[in-house]
């Protein structure tokens, strides 16, 4: 009979660890994409050829940062719902958006070449 209690489910006891895991990770988004932003925002090159590049200068630039601000709150909002008993159980949503969200910054990365 000890057996049976053994085969119970093991994963019921690491949801806390990986709910734990997949908040951390995205909470990890938000000041990285804050860096960008202020990054991308604040940094000015000047050079002879080209002149003085600034980030109101360039249409990527722009895409990029307004890219990285969704991504930061998408991130926020996850977290959020992530902890939502009704919205656990819709992981296709979350798979959904944050593929939406990688591609959207993959884009942005190629959009100021």
């Amino acid at each position: 009979m000890s057996n049976l209690a053994e085969t119970a489910p093991i994963s019921s006891a690491h949801i806390p660890t990986l709910k734990l895991i997949d908040c951390s990770l995205r909470l990890c988004v938000i000041p990285l994409s804050v860096a960008t932003i202020w990054l991308t925002v604040t940094n000015q090159q000047d050079n002879s050829i080209y002149g003085k590049l600034e980030f109101s200068n360039l249409t990527g630039l722009k895409y990029m940062v307004c890219i990285s601000g969704i991504s930061a709150g998408y991130a926020l909002v996850a977290v959020v719902a992530s902890w939502v008993r009704c919205l656990v159980n819709k992981a296709w949503l979350f798979f959904v958006s944050d593929q939406v969200c990688s591609d959207l910054q993959s884009l942005s990365g190629y959009s100021h070449l």
